[in-house]
Formats: structure tokens, C-alpha cells, sequence
């Protein structure tokens, strides 16, 4: 039986949550049974971060190039990738690549699944795009959504129940216990006595960064030591920095951008906070509960289905600066807890989402849309 060609296709220069997923369910495929290209967009001659570190993991990329976000010639170049490549199944992640992927897949004859991981709607241009993305999935061989949670918003977008699977974002877990490190403490400064409250995530309204000022703000009224950390970038930045002055936290409260060795700050952390408006199932709670750490986090999209209330962190109103403080503090006045919610944060993910189990679920979806469920 010839291996099953599947064309990914991800609009992105960056390599973060969901561009980890991608390369690491490349990187556990089968490769007696598929093949994989990764198509991503190049423009102006830019480099292009996720199709570099493909290249580097041993996996078939493909640039197509455009000349703009309009620029209709990226479909007909992904209709000859398609071609050229002898593609019988592509794989969408984004509004763009759903779109430009579906029509592509209406030209060829072959199946798209189209994978939803949720959405930002930071402004109105991303609400437009968000919109014609809802109406994009509708006509999907299939939609996966990383979490029940995202199943349940895209049924309500006109999403047929029958036509999404619900497969969870994995990780890969060595069985080790995590290092920590002290580098975290040695960049900011922070004080042996101190807890170290870390987040991460890109600085846009969806994440909610300014809950967990606020609640800085209260914990360290509450005269407790303790030092905070934002990994990340994006639009509001500015407002996040005028924030934490305006608190009077310029000495406690850090933002120092992206970091490509996360985990390794993470490690030396002592408690994980994840603020969200909105989330389709974070990547990042899954990197902090495999360095063992505890979780306080927001009650919404697919975080209670990887955050156990009260047994590997704490889940808390998205709204209430009074319930983060307080669920933080408990986490640092009771280290014991602390420790036990991140051994059984550890547990669940590694019980629940791991990589491998993960990526043999699309294995199937794959053979099944492609049509050689048949052929063993």
C-alpha cells in the first residue's frame, strides 16, 4: 500500500502553541504510512520560523509565495502543490489556510479536514476573518476541535455536530521529574523568599493579562513576597506596561517578551496562572503541568479539561480579580498543595495527552477521510 500524502497548511512566520502541535504530530506520524508537507506563506522574502524548524525536524516543507494578504495566485499555488505532490489529504489550521485550503480542495476532489483551535477576536479585521472562518468549517469533510469545549462554540457558529471530532492537543512527556532551574530568579531578581508566579501567552485582550496585575496588586498589598513574570509579545504591550506602573509594580512585575527556552524559566516557577478570556486548549497549561506545576487558570473553552479544580489547580471566573489573588495565595501560603497539584496535574496529562495517543487518533481520521480504512 503507497504511504497517505497529507498537505498541512499553517499561516504563520512564528513557531508557538499551535505551530508546536503541528511539529510534533508530524514528528510522531507513522512514516511507514504517511507522508507529510507542511505549506506555510512567504512574503517580501521573510523568514519564515515554522518551516525552518520543520525543515530542521526532517520534514517536507513548502513556501508559497504571495505578494499580499489578497494575493488570489497563493491558491493556485497550492492547487499545484496539491499536484505535484500527489496530496490526498489536506490538513487546515487557520482561517486563511481553511479558506484558501477548502476552495483548493473543491478544485482537486481531495478531502479537508479543517482543525479549530479557537480564536482571538482582538480586532475587527481578526472578527471578519473569524467569521468567514465559521462559514468556511461548515463545508469541511471534517472539523477537529482540540477540546469539547471548542466543539460546543463551533456548533454554535452552524457547525454540524456529526462532521467535528473532538481530538485534545498532546505533549510529549519524557517520565523524568523536572530540573528547576534558577534562572528565572537570577534574571528578575527575585528574592529566595519570594514565589515566582509565571504566565505566557501572546499580550492580547483575549488573554486577560490585566487580571493578573490586578491580582499583583492585592497579593502584594497582602505584604507577600512574590515576583511575576509574563512570557510573550503582541498589541498590548503599552497598556499591560502603563498598567504595572500605574500599580506601583515596576519592581515585582516583569514582561520580558518571548522566550524560545520557556520551558526553562517555567521550571523554576512556583505556580502557573493562565488569565483567558477565551482558549481552545492551551498548549502552555500542558507545558506547566509537565514541569509539575500547580495551575490557576480560567474557567473557560477546554481549560477545565485539563485543569482538575481543586485537585491539580484551581479554576477561577475569567471577571474576579478576588478569586485569582486568593487561589494564588493559598497555592503560596500551602507549598505542600502546591506540590501535590502539580504531581496531579502531571498525571492527568500524561494519562490524557500524551502525543502519541494523540496522533494515532488523526492516523485513523486520516485513513478514514481518505477512504483506506479498507486497506488495514
Amino acid at each position: 500500500m503507497d504511504k497517505l500524502k497529507v498537505l498541512h497548511i499553517r499561516a504563520s512566520n512564528f513557531n508557538g502553541g499551535p505551530e508546536k502541535q503541528i511539529l510534533e504530530h508530524l514528528s510522531c506520524l507513522d512514516n511507514s504510512r504517511f507522508t507529510s508537507v507542511l505549506c506555510s506563506y512567504a512574503r517580501g522574502g521573510k523568514q519564515n520560523e515554522l518551516l525552518d524548524r520543520a525543515r530542521a525536524l526532517g520534514i517536507k516543507t513548502c513556501a508559497v509565495r504571495e505578494k499580499g494578504p489578497f494575493d488570489i495566485s497563493a491558491l493556485s499555488n497550492i492547487v499545484r502543490v496539491i499536484h505535484k505532490e500527489g496530496i490526498d489529504l489536506i490538513c487546515t489550521h487557520g482561517y486563511k489556510p481553511y479558506i484558501q485550503g477548502w476552495i483548493a480542495s473543491r478544485i482537486t476532489g481531495v478531502p479537508i479536514i479543517a482543525v479549530s483551535r479557537g480564536c482571538t477576536s482582538e480586532n475587527l479585521k481578526v472578527r471578519i476573518y473569524e467569521f468567514m472562518e465559521d462559514v468556511f468549517l461548515r463545508f469541511s469533510d471534517r472539523v477537529v476541535a482540540v477540546s469539547h469545549g471548542q466543539k460546543g462554540k463551533i456548533e454554535k457558529a452552524g457547525v454540524p455536530a456529526k462532521k467535528i471530532s473532538v481530538i485534545h492537543n498532546g505533549i510529549r512527556l519524557n517520565g523524568k521529574p523536572a530540573l528547576p532551574t534558577d534562572l528565572i530568579r537570577r534574571e528578575f531578581a527575585i528574592g529566595r523568599d519570594a514565589a515566582v508566579i509565571v504566565s505566557a501567552g501572546r499580550l492580547s485582550p483575549e488573554k486577560n493579562f490585566g487580571l493578573l496585575i490586578d491580582a499583583a496588586g492585592m497579593i502584594t498589598d497582602e505584604k507577600i513576597e512574590a515576583g511575576f513574570v509574563i512570557f510573550g509579545e503582541g498589541p498590548l504591550r503599552g497598556p499591560l506596561e502603563a498598567k504595572i506602573k500605574e500599580k506601583g509594580l515596576q519592581n515585582n512585575f516583569f514582561l520580558p517578551g518571548f522566550k524560545k527556552n520557556l520551558a526553562e524559566y517555567v521550571s523554576g516557577a512556583d505556580i502557573f496562572v493562565l488569565p483567558s478570556f477565551k482558549e481552545g486548549l492551551p498548549n502552555v497549561v500542558l507545558e506547566a503541568f509537565a514541569l509539575r506545576k500547580p495551575v490557576v487558570a480560567t474557567r473557560v473553552g477546554g481549560i477545565p479539561e485539563i485543569v482538575m479544580d481543586g485537585i491539580s489547580g484551581f479554576l477561577v471566573s475569567p471577571s474576579s480579580c478576588g478569586q485569582l489573588s486568593e487561589c494564588i495565595i493559598r497555592l503560596i501560603r500551602n507549598p505542600e498543595m502546591a506540590t501535590e497539584f502539580g504531581e496531579a496535574g502531571y498525571k492527568h496529562v500524561l494519562a490524557h495527552f500524551d502525543i502519541g495517543q494523540q496522533t494515532r487518533v488523526y492516523e485513523e481520521l486520516y485513513m478514514r477521510l481518505a477512504g483506506r480504512t479498507h486497506e488495514g
